[in-house]
């Protein structure tokens, strides 16, 4: 049988070398230049980015969806002749009622100055009821 080869001790079996060094006098460089270190992983990064931009296909154009239109309602037929006439009459003599009613509605609360706004409600809605106007007709809204 054959006897195995034994290395002599001295061959830096146990002894660790100039390792210690090396790694300490790299730290120390780090810690001295960390800024040029930091420069030039940023320049690296960013040649990178800029190759992978210029190497990937173009993207599709984006599509905006429409806007929704407003529903617009159809257009009113013009009207004329006898019935743009009957049509302005009725629209006057309309604004000529509303009016008389507040003018009425006013007469009636300065009438009742004790009432309450409900009352005075009340009492000018069955004034309206019956037809009757202090304006038009001059009713008296003092009496029922």
């Amino acid at each position: 049988m054959a006897a195995k080869r034994r290395r002599p001790g001295s061959k830096g079996g146990g002894t660790i070398g100039c390792a210690p060094f090396l790694i300490l006098i790299g730290i120390a460089l780090i810690i001295k230049f960390w800024w040029v270190i930091l420069i030039g992983l940023g320049v690296v990064a960013l040649t990178a980015a800029l190759v992978r931009t210029a190497k990937a296909p173009p993207r599709p154009a984006r599509v905006h969806p429409p806007r929704p239109q407003p529903v617009m309602p159809p257009p009113r037929v013009a009207i004329g002749g006898d019935d743009l006439t009957a049509h302005m009459r009725s629209q006057k003599q309309a604004g000529r009622v509303r009016d008389m009613q507040e003018w009425d509605y006013e007469w009636i609360r300065l009438a009742h100055p004790g009432k309450s706004l409900r009352e005075v409600n009340e009492i000018a809605n069955a004034h309206f009821a019956r037809g009757r106007s202090i304006g038009v007709n001059w009713e008296d809204p003092t009496v029922p």
